[in-house]
């Protein structure tokens, strides 16, 4: 996993922007009206994760994927929280070999993120959301760290991981209706990735409700379409 100290100097900007979005807000004891973290949720995820070369064109094209994932959120204090998500989607791998030969294979996409984030009200109806994370996308079969060892020391040989910062504004459209919408920005070995994020969630009441989450990205990019419960 690479470091920070080996980040590129925009990237080291983008960082320290989000960072310093933190001490930009005053805390404030609650969250705007009608939002809650926490939460968990279960998923129906449509993923696309390409590895694209420096000349725009796609190296590694892993497609066609639809699969399951849950995800959750806990609220810490009244301005923190800690999350997490897991799923597991079908994929076809294109790749060519050492003979320029071209092969596809059906192959199972496991993706993990583990982080905390800080929100604080911009008005009575919108909050400000900041979120870091542990991220990690293994191709058939979940490893923890390079060779699946369970000590965290096996992170640092891990090339399919690495971590997510995002910010998006969400906010409680109507009194059925919430909406978010941001950027994030994922550093892994394989690649880089900004993308747009979102979400737009039907509340049937105020624990249950249907949501559309999107993320769109040059290298990944994801659809899904989820059952949360607030609690």
């Amino acid at each position: 996993m690479k470091t920070i100290m080996n980040l590129s100097a925009n990237k080291i900007s983008l960082i320290a922007a989000l960072s310093c979005g933190i001490a930009t807000f005053s805390m404030s004891a609650n969250a705007a009206e009608g939002l809650s973290y926490s939460y968990v949720e279960l998923d129906y995820i449509t993923l696309n994760i390409d590895e694209v070369g420096d000349s725009g064109t796609v190296l590694d094209d892993l497609d066609n994927g639809g699969g399951w994932g849950v995800q959750g959120s806990f609220e810490l204090s009244p301005n923190w929280f800690a999350f997490g998500q897991y799923s597991v989607t079908d994929a076809d791998a294109n790749f060519v070999n050492d003979q320029n030969q071209f092969f596809r294979s059906n192959t199972d996409i496991n993706r993990l993120e583990v982080g905390a984030g800080f929100h604080n009200p911009v008005n009575a109806t919108t909050d400000m959301v900041l979120r870091a994370a542990y991220t990690d996308i293994d191709s058939d079969g979940f490893n923890f760290g390079g060779s699946g060892n369970s000590s965290f020391d096996d992170l640092n040989e891990d090339g399919s991981d690495g971590f997510f910062i995002d910010a998006a504004l969400r906010s409680q459209l109507m009194a059925s209706v919430e909406g978010s919408l941001g950027v994030r920005y994922t550093d892994l070995e394989q690649f880089d990735n900004l993308s747009l994020i979102g979400n737009l969630m039907y509340e049937f009441s105020p624990s249950l409700g249907v949501n559309l989450g999107l993320e769109a990205g040059d290298s990944i990019s994801h659809v899904l379409l989820g059952l949360r419960l607030n609690f």
